[in-house]
């Protein structure tokens, strides 16, 4: 196995893979694609395909083919979800504190006033995602529409690298800040085993994945890491689109695992956001997801295949 590791997209990347001798390139071009796709639709740079779809009038835009196509897995996770995926939550972002990155410091420490019922009426104001259309590579936006692919862009990216330059590899390990997708088995192994980490104590290891040989994307979503404070309320970065403001239940964390680093992702943020009941009864629908609930009070439990996987 030959290992890359890097920074970008505001965490580190690593990637593991059984590349045959002369091969190495694609390691190299992987960091490219990452870079790129970084530059292009992050969105808190200036000036890139992103930021000018978002500062664009109502009416049609001619994107590019990559962001068409992220497009349109955004609206087809968006409507799988019940929008509870939703990229049109960067306002109620901004509002609360994350209107920049964590690489370059978010205000998670600002004594600024902040008006919650203000947040929710303008957020149930917005423009929906549903309302943007996609037709080709042009793409029909309502006025005020504006996208934020944080919540996407890692497990989408690496699912592109899966399925295009190591489309032809028999094993490896691509993973961004934890949304990662595997296949095949690593050096000696049968499968991979991928550690699942304590939320409470990031540093140890509770549970592990073992993916038995298949290809699965694997994701973890909680509400320890992108956090902050603003004029007194303690604010993190996964918004419930029915209110506008951050998730508020008894959940620290979801795992999952599905068909993609990307379906995981969203999983289990939505798992997150839809709370214990409702959130297992939406993973059991999908026969090839699962998922781990971490409680705030350190209790756990299981979706239903949840021990064909962990």
């Amino acid at each position: 196995m030959i290992w890359k590791k890097f920074n970008a997209l505001g965490t580190e990347i690593v990637i593991s893979a059984s590349l045959k001798p002369g091969e190495e390139a694609v390691l190299e071009a992987a960091e490219k694609e990452i870079g790129d796709f970084e530059r292009r639709f992050s969105r808190f740079l200036v000036g890139n395909e992103l930021y000018k779809l978002n500062s664009a009038a109502a009416g049609e835009f001619e994107a590019s083919t990559a962001l068409a196509d992220l497009l349109r897995e955004a609206k087809k996770l968006n409507a799988e979800t019940g929008g509870l995926f939703d990229p049109t939550i960067i306002s109620s972002l901004e509002e609360v504190g994350y209107d920049r990155s964590f690489v370059d410091g978010a205000d998670n420490e600002s004594r600024s006033p902040i008006d919650l019922a203000r947040i929710s009426q303008r957020f149930a104001e917005r423009p929906r995602m549903s309302e943007l259309a996609i037709d080709g590579n042009i793409i029909k936006k309502p006025a005020g529409l504006r996208i934020d692919l944080g919540g996407l862009g890692k497990g989408y990216i690496v699912d592109q690298l899966a399925d295009g330059l190591f489309a032809d590899v028999e094993d490896f390990w691509i993973s961004a800040g934890g949304d990662l997708v595997i296949k095949g088995n690593a050096e000696g192994g049968k499968g991979w085993k991928i550690g699942v980490q304590n939320p409470n104590k990031p540093d140890k290891e509770i549970f592990s994945v073992t993916t038995k040989g298949e290809k699965a994307g694997i994701a973890t979503s909680g509400i320890f890491k992108r956090r902050g404070e603003r004029g007194g309320f303690q604010w993190h970065h996964l918004i419930d689109p029915r209110t506008g403001l951050p998730a508020d239940n008894n959940i620290q964390a979801v795992t999952a695992i599905s068909g993609s680093a990307a379906r995981a992702d969203v999983f289990a943020k939505t798992v997150l956001i839809l709370g214990e009941e409702e959130g297992l009864r939406f993973i059991d629908r999908y026969q090839d997801s699962a998922c781990i609930i971490f409680f705030k009070d350190r209790g756990l439990k299981f979706s239903e295949r949840a021990f064909n996987y962990f």
